[in-house]
């Protein structure tokens, strides 16, 4: 087979989308796709995207290096690669990956890294090529029919406190649009010492706005913030993934108001949400370091379904 890697073109999208949900073990829709391309800010973050094609100049795999908004350093660069599934082991991903190493080269890159899921078949390709697992994350996900809510004993722990929870749509009713900005804000100051592959930064508030507050994803009256006065101060994030099925983004709480039982209480109003709109289960995500997150988790009747590790290549400036 003749493999040959050019720039990723506009007429490659369906293509491209069908490798890449394939590869990702995700659905993915070509106007879902492009419509996140068209947000993307070229102006801040660099990506490149390349594919490699057939002898008729159709892709059979696909790469792409990009700086990541939420934990961004100009010389950190994350990566992705995917390959047909009938064509793998042909040294299409070979290909990809010598012209995104020569784009990373290109830009001084000192570290290009990528989360791989166990159950995928690159760690060895990865591996041989110096990428090194430095975290470790996990899927965990609780069913609603048999999970305990204890909801009231959460609520009469921090009642007295000064501490109030408000959903993302009350707030924006009773306070306007600015308010939006100051959740984005306490996101990410509420992650700041989050373990990950780099450090938490601010994304664009246009890509949070579209995927938390207005996208057919987003539940506005399921993101749940504590606020001490106007200040707030944690939060507790959802997300539809189908019918009966929810994703908790982000459970999160500054740290100066961490340890009061208000990250439980955050995440119990999720589930009660949850429950009282007929989901079925809820999944969220987690890293080895967050000990204190995993065990909120396993005492609220989360169990690791799956999980995947966070690999960095360390490159010569």
């Amino acid at each position: 087979m003749s493999i040959r890697v050019r720039l990723f073109a506009e007429r490659d999208y369906l293509a491209f989308v069908r490798i890449k949900s394939l590869a990702d073990g995700a659905r993915l829709s070509v106007d879902d796709v492009r419509a996140e391309d068209g947000r993307w800010d070229h102006s801040r973050y660099e990506k490149v995207r390349i594919v490699s094609v057939d002898e008729e100049d159709a892709p059979i795999g696909y790469g792409e290096i990009y700086h990541e908004p939420s934990r961004f350093e100009r010389r950190r660069y994350f990566l992705r690669l995917g390959v047909d599934g009938a064509l793998r082991r042909r040294g299409i991903g070979a290909a990809i990956w010598q012209q995104l190493r020569a784009e990373l080269d290109e830009r001084s890159a000192l570290v290009a890294c990528l989360w791989v899921g166990d159950r995928t078949a690159c760690h060895s390709f990865i591996e041989a090529r110096g990428f090194v697992e430095v975290i470790r994350a996990y899927e965990q996900v609780v069913a609603l029919a048999t999970a305990r809510i204890p909801l009231r004993a959460a609520e009469e722990k921090i009642a007295g406190t000064g501490i109030e929870i408000k959903t993302v749509a009350e707030l924006r009713r009773d306070r306007g649009e600015t308010v939006l900005h100051d959740v984005q804000d306490l996101r990410t100051a509420a992650r700041i010492d989050q373990p990950t592959l780099g450090p938490v930064t601010s994304g664009p508030f246009e890509e949070w706005l579209a995927y938390n507050i207005d996208g057919p994803q987003a539940l506005p009256d399921a993101y749940f913030v504590a606020l001490e006065g106007d200040r707030c101060v944690g939060c507790s994030s959802a997300v539809r993934m189908s019918d009966d099925q929810l994703r908790i983004g982000i459970t999160a709480v500054l740290p100066a108001y961490r340890r009061r039982g208000i990250a439980r209480l955050l995440k119990l109003r999720v589930h009660d949400w949850a429950r009282r709109n007929s989901y079925r289960e809820i999944h969220t995500s987690t890293t080895r370091p967050n000990v204190g997150m995993l065990a909120l988790n396993e005492s609220l009747g989360y169990v690791i379904v799956d999980s995947w590790g966070g690999y960095e290549l360390r490159m010569s400036s």
